[in-house]
């Protein structure tokens, strides 16, 4: 099935630097995904009955406070957790949920002033836990030799016995957002709970690719303590992050934000944080129609089987893993066999600084992509040791401080993907041609000499803007 109708932003043209009309492949899902159009119409719709929660005295107010309370539940039947955790809707991405742990955890067992942390991290879930922790520790995903790992669990074990009941917590991602390697959280989560720690899992870059349960009925020691993930990553852009987490811890953790809502009464000498867990979280009004569009969303992947999700892109994955991997002047990272991941595919053209391939193939072939570091500088950085090593002009160092990132999303097809394999081989042939309609720009960015992507030319804000004006007042 082709699923590309499903989405909005696929499917239109744009005009390339050689004045031809082509259309826009999207490539760049693992920062972003492009939005589920059933979620953003139902959402519309929704807003005919807006109004703020935290009342059911009139028609809207209680119907927004039960839809909240629906995508609750739809997100709980998701992630396979039962009435022992919440859901809690925080920021707009899972920095908010991650920087809420980080300083609500810290606080409640001080004594454990140490955290565990895998080197692979996206900087969100890194720099909350370096700042609110005395110490930390890093599970690196290298051997000695420089060769990729991934998770050895056997060190893990070992860094917990040697830290002496100090570690208060584990982080590691749920997905990398450079190797797209899944990690064996569940079997981390048990060594975890072995030394008397938490976990928290990163699910930004797995919830929209894969099948998440994060209750193991089999091995409750498995279990995992909090996940987080990002509304904008599954389909759901204007979507609040959402940290999902065991109720009796959050439930001991002091509150962050003050205001309205939060509370249960208030004088002017003394106020009474609100018993109930979710109101004692949310300080201030919701983003209600983010919430409620993310609702919809994920019970529309729960129709369409996050099994078959999961086998559909795995399909795909393999298949320009396997055709890349054919092509001598592509070096793929990280350098190792990995056999269960999402659709990230990380790689470089030899001799090609990575910005300057992001760019052609956005400016002549319409195709998407993501370059530098993909806030996750020490993973990237391991990774590219061998390639930096090896450039005799140290001036050149900056330009391939990067690399390139192919990421799908459910509406990618094999005809993008081979457009796309087309592109990189006519790149790599014509690489001559391309250099010289570049120039570069303080030694580290490239620029076309010629051409630019005008946002007025496709999106003309202010013209819209007047357009409803006049109509309105005609």
């Amino acid at each position: 099935m082709n699923y590309k109708k499903l989405f909005i932003g696929t499917g239109f043209s744009i005009k390339s630097a050689d004045q031809k009309e082509t259309e826009r492949i999207y490539l760049d899902s693992a920062a972003s995904n492009l939005a589920l159009r059933s979620s953003q119409e139902i959402t519309q719709e929704y807003l005919n009955y807006y109004a703020n929660a935290h009342t059911k005295v009139h028609m809207a107010g209680k119907f927004s406070t039960e839809l909240i309370t629906w995508t609750e539940n739809t997100i709980k039947d998701f992630l396979g957790v039962d009435h022992t955790y919440s859901v809690l809707f925080l920021g707009n991405g899972v920095t908010s949920p991650l920087n809420r742990l980080a300083q609500g955890l810290s606080a409640l067992r001080p004594d454990k002033d140490t955290v565990l942390i895998s080197s692979m991290e996206h900087h969100s879930n890194d720099l909350p836990h370096r700042v609110n922790h005395k110490n930390v520790m890093y599970i690196s995903g290298f051997n000695e030799k420089g060769d990729y790992i991934g998770f050895d669990l056997v060190k893990i074990k070992e860094q917990l016995e040697n830290s002496s009941g100090k570690v208060d917590y584990i982080a590691v991602t749920g997905a990398s957002n450079v190797s797209g390697e899944i990690s064996p959280y569940h079997e981390i989560a048990k060594l975890a709970h072995q030394y008397d720690a938490y976990i928290i899992v990163d699910g930004a870059q797995l919830v929209a690719h894969a099948p998440v349960s994060l209750m193991r009925e089999e091995d409750p020691l498995s279990n995992i303590d909090f996940f987080v993930f990002s509304g904008h990553k599954i389909y759901t852009p204007g979507s609040p992050g959402v940290l999902v987490g065991k109720k009796e811890i959050l439930a001991r953790m002091e509150p962050v934000l003050y205001g309205g809502g939060m509370v249960s009464s208030v004088t002017l000498s003394d106020f009474t944080v609100a018993d109930h867990l979710f109101d004692k979280e949310h300080a201030g009004t919701l983003n209600i129609p983010g919430i409620i569009s993310l609702g919809c969303t994920i019970m529309f992947m729960q129709h369409l089987g996050m099994e078959n999700i999961y086998n559909k892109e795995r399909n795909l994955t393999n298949y320009l893993y396997s055709e890349l991997s054919r092509i001598p002047e592509v070096i793929l990272y990280p350098k190792g066999d990995i056999t269960n991941k999402i659709g990230v595919v990380c790689f470089n053209l030899q001799s090609i600084p990575h910005e300057l391939t992001s760019l052609i193939l956005n400016d002549y072939f319409g195709i998407a992509v993501r370059n530098e570091c993909f806030c996750s500088h020490p993973f990237v950085k391991d990774c590219l040791v061998e390639e930096l090593w090896d450039i005799d002009d140290e001036s050149d160092v900056n330009l391939y401080r990067g690399m390139v990132r192919a990421s799908l999303g459910l509406y990618t097809t094999e005809e993008d993907l081979n457009f796309f394999l087309q592109s990189i081989k006519s790149i790599i042939e014509n690489i001559d041609f391309y250099r010289m309609q570049y120039e570069i720009i303080n030694k580290t960015h490239y620029k076309h000499k010629t051409f630019d992507n005008n946002i007025k030319d496709y999106f003309d804000v202010e013209k819209k803007i007047k357009k409803y004006y006049e109509k309105s007042y005609s």
